[in-house]
């Protein structure tokens, strides 16, 4: 089995508040498909479960291990870990040519570990539902779900878990990322303190709601003529600066038709000609 992994970008990002010890959001994901994306491959193997690729943590800490741990979880509780199912998860060799940077907004693990739970449940024909890869993705990391979902386009809600899939035809983009990395969960901790000293507040709902009934392609195209668009659409741009300024400069050499995905580092803009 072999498949292309596209990154995906945050057409827009707002933070709505925090609950159960997780920040609740409101966002567009879209999967940027061009010529950037990892390249995986599933084979079985006579040793255990084997893990191949320039991922730059350890097995412990990689999504698709924690993926293939939360699907055999979920196997278990559910009555569906037969013994040949049970087996071949613990006998396959998952190898990935990573291209997607690593701290780049662009969700790359996460597409790794999503992806790999939308094969195992078509390669074992275990019937999962989008609901179910969803829930399971969940433990593997926050992006992962959309990843599994197979969506192209979605609004996504609460830690990440709850989508709902937008029908359109994503727009053609262009992504920069520049040599920095943007730790996510360093991001997170600045903005929450800037919750905290009443530096910045959570976002009004209302306003993100406005938005998941319009096409990326519009919501990108009116963007350009927002002033400071980058902060007005995503919450994390403002503590991403702050952690790492020399992003201000990349994003000054780029302009203003380049928006922030995620926690960064990645900018991306319409293609020209879209």
């Amino acid at each position: 089995m072999s498949v292309k992994i596209y990154p995906k970008v945050n057409v827009f990002l707002k933070i709505i508040g925090f609950k159960e010890g997780f920040h609740q959001l409101h966002s567009r994901f879209i999967l940027a498909k061009g010529d950037l994306y990892d390249e995986m491959d599933i084979y079985e193997t006579q040793k255990g479960f084997t893990l191949l690729g320039d991922f730059g943590c350890a097995t412990e800490h990689n999504t698709i291990y924690k993926a293939q741990c939360a699907l055999q979880d979920y196997l278990k509780k559910n009555g569906k870990d037969s013994v040949g199912v049970k087996y071949a998860l613990n006998h396959l060799c998952v190898e990935v040519q990573k291209n997607i940077p690593k701290g780049a907004g662009l969700g790359g693990s996460s597409g790794n570990a999503g992806v790999f739970l939308q094969m195992m449940n078509e390669r074992f024909e275990l019937g999962m539902s989008v609901e179910e890869l969803c829930q399971v993705a969940l433990s593997a990391g926050a992006d992962v779900s959309f990843f599994a979902s197979g969506y192209e386009s979605a609004n996504v809600f609460g830690r990440g878990e709850n989508l709902e899939r937008f029908n359109e035809n994503s727009p053609v983009l262009e992504i920069h990322t520049p040599e920095i990395f943007c730790d996510t969960k360093a991001v997170y901790q600045y903005y929450a303190h800037n919750v905290a000293q009443q530096i910045q507040t959570y976002s009004d709902p209302a306003l993100s709601l406005q938005w998941v009934d319009k096409t990326s392609l519009l919501l990108l195209e009116n963007a350009t003529k927002i002033k400071n668009a980058r902060c007005f659409f995503n919450d994390l741009y403002a503590s991403a600066l702050k952690l790492y300024p020399q992003l201000e400069s990349v994003a000054d050499e780029l302009g203003e038709q380049w928006f922030f995905s995620g926690s960064g580092s990645s900018f991306f803009r319409l293609k020209d000609g879209d």
